[in-house]
């Protein structure tokens, strides 16, 4: 009677405790250690009431997330890597909780901020579902941090929560200026090494240089080659010609519709434009370009005079119509412009 008697009164002390009592520093500093490479604690319906309840002697940065793909949060997902990459950097710098100078007491330090230790948690919403009504909420992420405390009963920490208020821009940093803010201390961000993307870097490099190395004979001919560059820079100085870049600058749309379905691809005045036009006009200078060429030099290499005769014929034919079409166009362009050949439009 008196062993069955003991039993109960151990088991309700031991659950008053669990009730009452937070974890010490050292119980989460070896909760830390026992996370592997990511050190953030896990927080669940089985452990919160633990961690969170009576008297804490530390900050909590809590992260209350969801990756369920029935959720679907986009944000949850993004942010996670950073809210990973300020906890891993204050353990790297922290790696046994604040030394015994840390702790002292800075007189410059506002007197409502202690130095105490950091400790960085995620809850994910499929295991904590009661820990998350208890704040009712109605969006996720949420980052949540509950200071030092000297209150002891069951959820004494809902009075006592500081929200971090999200905005755009790079989370870790934002985040970092916030927990600095909270907690006094000055936090650090390091970016981990890739050696992934540095092995993929280096891969790339040396199976690019020695692909060039075995075909550096046909690399060299097709980079000295003087049809290729008279190409692009024929190319180039259409598309800077015809208002390519005015097209970027000023960011002019593609083309005008009209209610009736009626679509204009060339806006009168010469001080504007439409993105089609650039289009237009360049491949109109480009043929005439490359027909005054083939006039030039392809056509006298012909050596019967009858075909030839029929080229030069063909070949101003074709410059005549462009030409025409080219003076149609500036005559829409600039009103009452005199010089045209053919009536197109």
């Amino acid at each position: 009677m008196k062993s069955g008697l003991l039993r109960i009164c151990l088991v309700v002390s031991t659950l008053v405790s669990f009730v009452l009592g937070a974890l010490s520093n050292s119980q989460l500093q070896s909760l830390v250690k026992s996370q592997g490479r990511t050190k953030v604690i896990t927080l669940t319906d089985e452990n919160y009431e633990q961690i969170l309840n009576g008297p804490r002697d530390y900050y909590l940065v809590v992260l209350l997330t969801s990756e369920a793909p029935q959720i679907n949060c986009v944000l949850c997902k993004e942010f996670r890597p950073e809210f990973e990459l300020l906890a891993n950097s204050w353990v790297q710098d922290h790696p046994d909780g604040l030394t015994k100078k840390e702790l002292e007491i800075n007189d410059e330090d506002p007197p409502s901020i202690l130095p105490k230790n950091v400790y960085f948690l995620r809850s994910e919403f499929m295991e904590s579902r009661s820990f998350f009504q208890i704040f009712a909420l109605n969006s996720i992420p949420k980052v949540f941090l509950f200071p030092p405390s000297e209150k002891a009963g069951p959820n004494n920490f809902i009075g006592e929560v500081k929200e971090y208020q999200f905005f755009a821009g790079s989370h870790s940093e934002l985040l970092k200026a916030w927990v600095s803010d909270q907690t006094g201390h000055k936090l650090n961000i390091y970016i981990p090494t890739d050696y992934y993307r540095i092995g993929i870097n280096v891969f790339s490099v040396v199976t690019l240089v020695s692909l060039l190395v075995r075909v550096r004979k046909q690399v060299a001919s097709v980079v000295t080659s003087r049809v290729l560059w008279s190409g692009l820079s024929l190319i180039a100085i259409l598309l800077l010609t015809t208002g390519y870049m005015f097209n970027q600058i000023r960011g002019v749309p593609y083309h005008k519709e009209h209610e009736n379905g009626k679509i204009e691809y060339f806006m009168p005045g010469q001080q504007n434009q439409f993105g089609v036009e650039t289009q237009i006009v360049s491949f109109i200078y480009g043929m005439l370009s490359l027909l005054v060429i083939v006039l030039i030099k392809r056509v006298p290499e012909i050596k019967s005079s009858s075909v030839f005769l029929t080229a030069v014929i063909f070949v101003s034919t074709l410059i005549f119509l462009f030409y025409s079409l080219l003076l149609s166009i500036f005559g829409v362009k600039g009103v009452g412009f005199p010089y045209k050949l053919l009536e197109l439009f």
